[in-house]
């Protein structure tokens, strides 16, 4: 069972009347004590002030739960209640009106993490991205993660764009089959909303342009005060893609379906993760295939 780390008082809810409306599920933010995870911690918070929504940091530990030599505390626990504490401090000092808890959980990451998000609205995680084109990396916990999430993912990478200004998010549809774009552009119009920016639709797949338009009514006519375009980008490559939509606050698309991280989450989504130095979002699709355990695979970047 996971343990909760002490907190402070000041995030415990005050006694009051009874409310007709309940909490909101939690964002769950991974923390690991780098400083890509505490990006994704201040993204995290930015996110559960707009949502009015409690943020649940998560740090797994292999170790926790062991004794080590004479009776002492695991080897791992003051590394890990450092890691959370310290994102702690810096979600309340992004957010001071967010509700946050910490969670020191036993295990693999990818593991605590997907038992997390069962009870979770959204997972933020932060990734390094090098750009490094030659490189052979083993496959992230976030890649891990949003292939199997039943939440969607934001991956939040280290380096992010300046000046976004007024720019859209983007929501990239046609990656997996034609039912997963309806999830995909939810989550982009419900953002976009929240945000007050506009959203630009990347259409990926190939048509005569007769599924945009019965779409952009669709869409039209379920968010009217939503600003809409869109852009065709047939035979998406990572290039295509960044150069259509990024720098953006935040880029979304399907996840893949589950098990390996497989075909549709192939050598674009693990390109993006790479490369795109803007928030991204994997959306779970509609049919996922779930009870596999990822395997962990060596992959050419690039």
């Amino acid at each position: 069972m996971p343990t909760t780390t002490p907190i402070p008082a000041e995030t415990l809810p005050t006694p009051g009347p009874a409310d007709d409306h309940p909490q909101a599920p939690p964002l769950v933010v991974g923390a690991d004590g780098s400083e890509c995870g505490l990006r994704a911690v201040r993204w995290a918070a930015e996110e559960a002030v707009r949502r009015d929504a409690p943020l649940r940091i998560v740090h797994a530990t292999p170790h926790h739960g062991r004794r080590g030599v004479a009776g002492a505390a695991a080897p791992g626990l003051p590394r890990a209640r450092g890691a959370t504490a310290q994102a702690y401090t810096v979600a309340r000092h992004t957010a001071p009106s967010v509700a946050v808890s910490t969670e020191v959980a036993p295990g693999d990451p990818v593991a605590a993490l997907l038992r997390a998000a069962e009870d979770a609205q959204l997972v933020v995680l932060g990734i390094t991205t090098t750009g490094a084109a030659d490189e052979l990396v083993l496959a992230s916990v976030a890649q891990r993660v949003a292939a199997r999430s039943p939440r969607p993912v934001v991956v939040v990478p280290r380096s992010r764009p300046g000046g976004t200004g007024s720019r859209p998010h983007v929501a990239v549809v046609g990656l997996g089959e034609h039912e997963d774009d309806e999830p995909v552009v939810v989550f982009a119009a419900e953002e976009a909303l929240r945000t007050g920016r506009p959203l630009l639709v990347l259409h990926t797949r190939s048509d005569d342009g007769g599924e945009w338009g019965a779409d952009s009514l669709r869409w039209a006519e379920r968010w009217p005060d939503l600003r809409l375009t869109h852009t065709p980008v047939p035979g998406p490559t990572g290039g295509r893609v960044l150069a259509a939509a990024c720098p953006t606050p935040l880029l979304a698309m399907t996840a893949g379906h589950g098990g390996l991280l497989h075909r549709p989450m192939d050598g674009l989504h693990r390109w993006l993760l790479r490369h795109c130095t803007s928030p991204m979002a994997f959306v779970p699709p509609v049919h996922r295939v779930t009870g596999k355990e990822p395997r962990e695979e060596i992959i050419a970047v690039g």
